[in-house]
């Protein structure tokens, strides 16, 4: 065998190795990243208390025995068949876990909304008007009945409470003189529970989709929280208005009879909407329904807001509604005052 023979094969033998060892190192990597997940559903899901210090001394427990069954010499088939049952142990109780809509509800997710659909009428029952005075909430849970031929259109107030990173979509349907109906997509939280978008990967929180009043909706955000909150006008046709109205109800009864966990991933306040709407007429999927910040940039780009010829940039501080919003002590005139002079709203 010759020298270019002898380079070749060290070559071809050193190639081999190397892709060999990045393939270890990609099934490392990705048993490890199924490991991990699999000790957030003990985290966020065990028996000892959503996100607990029990369940967390459980999940730790947990690793302890996955790494001894990894580290310890045994035949490859037990250690395989150990790694199975211990995946199992923790999969299975975390599968038959089942969501509900009877449990203790921080009051604003308190009750469980409903539509009922004869003709030219719609009624919501359950549907949410709290009042936030000094801070607090004065709850409200009140039947509203509203008619499809005066349905004019619809708006997007976007909450920017994560920044660049998260925000929550709320549409909002113009009635015109009925008045506005919001819908937001929510976590159905327990008294004791806070958002988490880690948890959001689990079975920590329902689904909810609640309609409800813009002074309250809106109010929360901007008088309690103080989170940015944007407007902007749906340009759309007002069928396709009405077909998203209808989805979205026929979602909220659905939820009422067979409850759903939140996901989010698949099921949060955007991927929610687009997973409604019949599969020919979604919308291309973009990473930006995920990493929603950015949504109102996305959906700019796509000609789905009015912009009345203004770039994104200027836009933007144009329709931010808060200072409005906190001066609307009369919830009859809200809509009225946070769309005044609003970019894309006559």
């Amino acid at each position: 065998m010759n020298s270019k023979e002898t380079t070749g094969r060290k070559q071809r033998t050193s190639a081999l190795r190397i892709l060999f060892n990045s393939l270890r190192v990609l099934v490392c990597l990705v048993l490890s990243l199924f490991v991990l997940y699999w000790f957030g559903a003990i985290y966020f899901d065990g028996p000892l208390g959503q996100a607990s210090v029990g369940n967390l001394i459980l999940g730790i427990a947990w690793l302890v025995l996955i790494v001894v069954i990894w580290l310890v010499p045994m035949d490859r088939r037990l250690k395989w068949g150990g790694f199975a049952a211990a995946i199992c142990l923790v999969a299975i109780p975390w599968l038959i876990i089942c969501p509900s809509n009877d449990r203790d509800w921080k009051p604003e997710f308190g009750e469980t909304g409903w539509a009922e659909v004869e003709g030219d009428k719609v009624t919501f029952h359950n549907y949410r008007h709290f009042a936030y005075v000094d801070g607090e909430e004065i709850p409200k849970w009140e039947s509203r009945t509203f008619h499809l031929s005066n349905l004019k259109g619809a708006d997007l107030f976007f909450d920017a409470f994560g920044g660049d990173l998260l925000a929550h979509p709320i549409i909002s349907f113009d009635f015109g003189d009925e008045g506005n109906v919001c819908l937001s997509v929510e976590t159905r939280r327990e008294v004791h529970e806070s958002f988490s978008a880690l948890g959001g990967l689990y079975k920590m929180f329902e689904l909810q989709y609640i309609f409800g009043e813009e002074s309250d909706f809106i109010g929360v955000r901007t008088r309690v929280r103080n989170e940015p909150v944007y407007l902007y006008r749906f340009r759309t046709s007002r069928e396709r208005v009405e077909e998203t109205l209808m989805e979205s109800i026929q979602t909220q009864n659905e939820l009422k009879d067979k409850p759903r966990f939140y996901n989010v991933l698949t099921s949060n306040c955007t991927t929610s909407l687009r997973a409604q709407t019949p599969s020919e007429m979604r919308a291309k999927f973009d990473w930006r329904m995920l990493v929603n910040g950015y949504l109102d940039q996305y959906l700019f780009e796509k000609g789905a807001i009015e912009t009345a010829g203004l770039s994104f940039v200027e836009l933007r501080p144009r329709v931010l509604i808060n200072e409005a919003a906190n001066r609307a002590d009369d919830p009859s005139k809200f809509s009225t005052l946070v769309r005044r002079g609003r970019p894309g709203f006559q």
